[in-house]
């Protein structure tokens, strides 16, 4: 599971396209915070949703999801863990006629989460698009789905970075590929379009070896942070600036100096979002590969 759900509780912003998507396109809105938000449909419902890389599942706001008329509950459930270590335990259900742009499932599977999203109505997961190359295009504002003839010309212009996908029990897929950090260590971090803005997260446990030393409050600042779910469960996090980061085996495309959380009990070497890594990022998850065009 991802590390915040909730870090874009703000009031929604609505898609406002000014000509029609080509057929093969889904608008998007490019929030303030980073975030992608995007309109899909559930069973003739229309609502507003984030589309986000590191969530494992698709999930909706309850109120959403009470709106709609055909849900079955699964018998069984799921467990999983948040970034953060903090464990979660979620009933599962069977949604009918999920359209998002040109896809559309007679079946999928979501959850549902009791909680105000200032508008928008939940999140919509990357394994909806598991078998389907796709391209996030920042300056056009749309996600394009690519075919094999397409795929073959990005790949000529594109720059690759390797993606890792974790599967879990084929309800939940997060991605990952490899960074180097400061030029000195080599770390796979999850690719998250829900991080929001300048967000990168390192695991606490990489300070010694990147030169951070927490006992200096010049350049370390330490917060705690609640849970959205549980009070009693909180997160330390140094925040400070690093140097350097790079794609492995790409390193024409660097940040930096980039902002930095180091979080206590990370259970990935890191998590960051991926608008910085180029102008048109398509995903080829059958491949599996990023490939970044400016």
């Amino acid at each position: 599971m991802k590390p915040c759900f909730l870090a874009f509780l703000f009031a929604c912003v609505f898609i406002s396209a000014k000509a029609l998507p080509a057929a093969n396109e889904i608008p998007f809105q490019l929030l303030e915070s980073g975030h992608l938000l995007v309109k899909a449909k559930v069973d003739g419902i229309e609502g507003n949703f984030i589309f986000d890389t590191g969530a494992g599942l698709t999930v909706f706001t309850k109120t959403f999801f009470d709106k709609l008329k055909n849900t079955r509950k699964e018998d069984g459930g799921y467990t999983g863990f948040r970034a953060t270590g903090e464990r979660l335990d979620i009933d599962l259900y069977e949604v009918r006629n999920f359209e998002f742009g040109p896809l559309k499932n007679a079946v999928q599977e979501v959850s549902f989460l009791d909680a105000n999203l200032g508008g928008i109505d939940g999140i919509i997961a990357i394994k909806v698009l598991e078998h389907q190359p796709f391209t996030i295009d920042f300056p056009a504002k749309v996600i394009r789905f690519e075919d094999k003839q397409s795929l073959a010309g990005i790949r000529r212009q594109a720059k690759s970075i390797p993606l890792q996908l974790e599967q879990s029990r084929n309800k939940s897929l997060t991605i990952f590929a490899y960074f180097m950090v400061n030029d000195s260590l080599r770390l796979q971090c999850s690719l998250d379009s829900g991080a929001g803005k300048d967000v990168f997260r390192l695991n606490a446990k990489h300070l010694p070896r990147l030169g951070v030393d927490v006992r200096d409050t010049v350049n370390v600042r330490k917060i705690e942070r609640k849970s959205e779910f549980n009070e009693q469960f909180k997160s330390s996090i140094y925040i400070t600036k690093l140097r350097k980061l790079s794609p492995d085996g790409a390193p024409s495309i660097q940040s930096g100096p980039f902002p930095v959380q180091f979080v206590e009990g990370l259970i990935y070497d890191g998590i960051m979002w991926i608008n910085w890594l180029g102008q048109r990022l398509t995903f080829d998850l059958d491949a599996p590969v990023l490939l970044v065009r400016e």
